[in-house]
């Protein structure tokens, strides 16, 4: 798999507010059309495309290889025009259950791929549970079957944590993922 699109960039508004988070090959396309710039993550020095390509690739940094040099991945852009912070009112989906739970059953502890896991209702819906950010997690398949239609009580399990409505930033990235250290100097946690 290619760095181009297995690597992630982190890209912030004009104002500098993390706002998503693309693949390589996707940042360098607007930085390509002059819609973001590269933040140097250690001096915070911008660049256009030209500017990043002739700084040297350090020991340790991952790098784009070309016919002519190497070029060193970005980490994180900064859009030139668009700032705005895009609605952050978080949907209530299976995948953003994932999202904030980590891909960890939530009474198991254990981790669970993309296909091993049920969406749980603590309150089952048969009584009168509801389709709500602080009533749903992430629950293995087979709990979730010996659950059934009984409360985590009724069913001899407990929860590692109460479900919480997240904020954007703790379901930008995806489980697994392993941001880079300085991601933490724009996200808010």
């Amino acid at each position: 798999m290619s760095v181009l699109t297995s690597k992630k960039v982190l890209i912030l508004n004009k104002g500098w507010t993390a706002i998503r988070v693309r693949t390589v090959l996707e940042a360098v396309k607007l930085v390509f059309r002059d819609r973001a710039v590269i933040v140097d993550t250690d001096t915070y020095e911008l660049y256009d495309w030209l500017g990043w390509i002739d700084l040297p690739v350090k020991d340790g940094d991952e790098f784009i290889s070309s016919s002519s040099s190497n070029i060193k991945i970005p980490e994180v852009i900064v859009l030139t025009d668009y700032n705005k912070v895009p609605n952050f009112d978080i949907r209530l989906t299976k995948r953003n259950i994932y999202l904030r739970d980590s891909g960890i059953c939530q009474y198991t502890g254990k981790k669970l791929g993309k296909h091993d896991y049920d969406v749980d209702h603590v309150i089952p819906k048969a009584q009168g549970g509801k389709n709500s950010w602080p009533n749903m997690v992430l629950c293995d398949k087979n709990v979730n079957r010996k659950k059934a239609n009984r409360t985590p009580e009724e069913a001899g399990i407990s929860l590692i944590r109460k479900p919480f409505k997240p904020k954007a930033s703790t379901i930008m990235i995806e489980p697994g993922y392993k941001e880079p250290e300085s991601w933490s100097k724009f996200l808010k946690r």
